[in-house]
C-alpha cells in the first residue's frame, strides 16, 4: 500500500476551515506534469497543467468570478491510488451572490505525489451564482 500520509495531511491544510485554507503543501506534492480537470460546463472549467496551472486556476477564479471561494472538508479518504476529499464549498461571487455547494475533489496519486486532480460538483450552482442568479440551497447544504 502506498504511503499517502503527506498528501492526506496536505489535504487537511488545504481544505479545512474555509478562510484558513492553505494549499501550499498540496501544490508542493504535485508532479510537474499534474493535470487538473474541472467540468467544462462552468465558464472557468477546463484542463490545467502543472502545479502552476493549478494555482493559476484559483487565482483566475478569484480575479474574475469569486471574491471568496473556500472549502471545509467532510473527510479525507485514502483509497491507495486515489485520495478523495468530499467538502462543502462556500463562495461569494463578484455579483454578490452566495453559493454553498458540495464538491468532491479526487486526486490520483503515485509514489506519494499527485498526478491528477479532478473536481466533481453541481456545476449549475456555480454557473448560476456567477451569473448573478439567486441559488437556493438544497437540503444537503444545511
Amino acid at each position: 500500500m502506498t504511503d499517502n500520509s503527506a498528501i492526506i495531511a496536505a489535504c487537511h491544510r488545504a481544505y479545512t476551515g474555509f478562510a484558513a485554507n492553505d494549499p501550499a503543501d498540496l501544490i508542493a506534492l504535485m508532479t510537474p506534469d499534474v493535470v487538473f480537470d474541472l467540468p467544462t460546463s462552468l465558464p472557468y472549467g477546463g484542463t490545467f497543467h502543472g502545479p502552476e496551472g493549478f494555482k493559476a486556476f484559483y487565482d483566475h477564479i478569484h480575479e474574475y468570478y469569486y471574491s471568496v471561494l473556500n472549502y471545509d472538508l467532510h473527510a479525507v479518504l485514502d483509497a491507495g491510488t486515489h485520495v478523495i476529499v468530499p467538502a462543502v464549498t462556500r463562495g461569494v461571487s463578484h455579483t454578490g451572490h452566495v453559493m454553498v455547494n458540495e464538491h468532491c475533489l479526487m486526486f490520483t496519486v503515485a509514489d506519494g505525489r499527485i498526478t491528477q486532480a479532478r473536481i466533481y460538483a453541481d456545476t449549475a450552482k456555480g454557473r448560476d451564482t456567477i451569473a448573478g442568479m439567486k441559488v437556493y440551497p438544497s437540503a444537503a447544504d444545511g
